[in-house]
């Protein structure tokens, strides 16, 4: 009774007591709809990654069987006979040749800069002393024949 005695000697408070109950059921109303809202948006995402679960299984298994075929014809040596291989091949080749080239041109650089003989001067040199070394004992054979007719001539006999 001090309740309703409280209500009807003061009008505002009850009016407001009443808006209060009134707010509280609209923002309960409000939560509840975004609640709901949340859920449903839940559910779609859980479907949509579901598929996409799916998708990416279904690419795996593929990848897989393709990957196992690959790895069958390698070892039977079949991918090498196929053209991509080998054009891939050519051009690692072509590669290769062109980074010896640059390696080589390099080399030669350091070389000269340092001031040492490379392994095609140093094989130069070495047929060059082997000719001079032919020339020079060609040479000094005739010398070496009369010297050691000299050394009997003079050598006294026992």
């Amino acid at each position: 009774m001090t309740t309703t005695n409280q209500a009807e000697t003061n009008p505002e408070q009850a009016t407001t007591a009443e808006a209060a109950k009134s707010g509280l059921s609209n923002v309960e109303g409000f939560l509840k709809a975004q609640l709901a809202q949340a859920q449903k948006r839940i559910e779609e995402l859980e479907g949509e990654a579901g598929k996409v679960v799916k998708a990416l299984d279904a690419r795996r298994q593929e990848a897989t069987k393709e990957a196992q075929a690959l790895w069958t014809k390698f070892q039977a040596g079949e991918l090498l006979a196929d053209p991509r291989v080998k054009e891939l091949g050519k051009k690692v080749d072509a590669a290769g040749a062109e980074l010896r080239k640059r390696f080589d041109g390099l080399q030669t650089k350091v070389v000269e800069t340092v001031g040492v003989a490379s392994q095609s001067q140093l094989q130069e040199i070495n047929k060059e002393l082997a000719k001079l070394s032919a020339k020079v004992d060609s040479l000094l054979k005739p010398i070496r024949r009369q010297g050691s007719s000299k050394d009997s001539e003079t050598s006294p006999r026992a």
